[in-house]
């Protein structure tokens, strides 16, 4: 009885280290998307520094390399799905996501999505990953002048409107599979990413449920407002999603698991 106590403390111990180990990949918040067809010698230019380009399209598999600035630090070939992923402090990041249908040749379909990566500098969102509800033919709104509108529900289907002031600067109908609103403008060349959300539902055509909505700096004009009131909240935001306070978090956790386990122990022992 008594050699079995410090066993099984032990072993659920270790089961609590190795948890991290066997999560899998996580990421961070989407800061770039594309949906659009691509063609044999296209470069992408990504955020963080990053770049894409497409060597070669093929019948039935795509050559591609993945640029760090000047420095090239991928070329492959894909067959359909890939990830780039990174790992930083021990935990594995997906840092860009690819889907190419390559049935038809060259040019061929392709989505990518790219996370923000956490060992590289970037501003944070205006708005980060948050869950909204907006009643039908009410503008929500958001940073920076922009207001987001559910201009009509209809059968299931929804349009939005993404305005700036009193401007329409997009307006797109949702329905079936098409279930992401993405708002993107371009800058000397380079692509940024402004809005992204997910439609999680419409409740009784009269308002809709999205999810994950993230904003950022629009790359032509600077967000001078709200200097004092931003700078503890990115503080903030960047300390819990820093890839370190979130090792410490979980060393914790397992501390105060093993405390109690051990407790219980000594109980059982009395």
């Amino acid at each position: 009885m008594n050699r079995s106590i410090p066993r099984t403390i032990f072993a659920t111990l270790a089961i609590l280290l190795i948890i991290p180990i066997c999560a899998g990949n996580v990421h961070e918040t989407t800061i770039y998307y594309l949906n659009d067809s691509v063609e044999t010698g296209d470069t992408l230019e990504l955020e963080q520094g990053y770049q894409l380009t497409i060597e070669d399209i093929r019948k039935n598999d795509a050559e591609i390399s993945i640029f760090n600035g000047s420095e090239a630090i991928l070329n492959t070939s894909i067959s359909g799905d890939y990830t780039f992923d990174k790992e930083i402090a021990g935990i594995n990041y997906d840092i860009i996501r690819i889907s190419m249908n390559l049935n038809g040749g060259d040019p061929a379909p392709m989505v990518l999505e790219q996370y923000r990566d956490p060992d590289k500098p970037f501003d944070y969102p205006l708005i980060g990953e948050v869950s909204i509800n907006i009643k039908k033919g009410e503008r929500e709104p958001l940073k920076a002048g922009y207001e987001l509108e559910a201009t009509s529900i209809i059968d299931n289907n929804v349009v939005l409107t993404l305005y700036k002031g009193d401007d329409i600067v997009k307006q797109e109908k949702l329905s079936g599979s098409d279930k992401r609103f993405i708002h993107t403008t371009k800058v000397d060349g380079q692509r940024h990413t402004i809005l992204i959300a997910n439609l999680d539902r419409i409740s009784n055509n009269d308002s809709v449920q999205l999810s994950e909505l993230s904003q950022f700096k629009d790359p032509e004009s600077a967000d001078e407002g709200d200097d004092d009131d931003d700078d503890d909240g990115k503080w903030n935001t960047e300390l819990v999603e820093s890839p370190y306070f979130r090792y410490l978090l979980s060393i914790f956790v397992f501390a105060c698991v093993f405390v109690m386990v051990l407790g219980i122990a000594r109980r059982v022992h009395k």
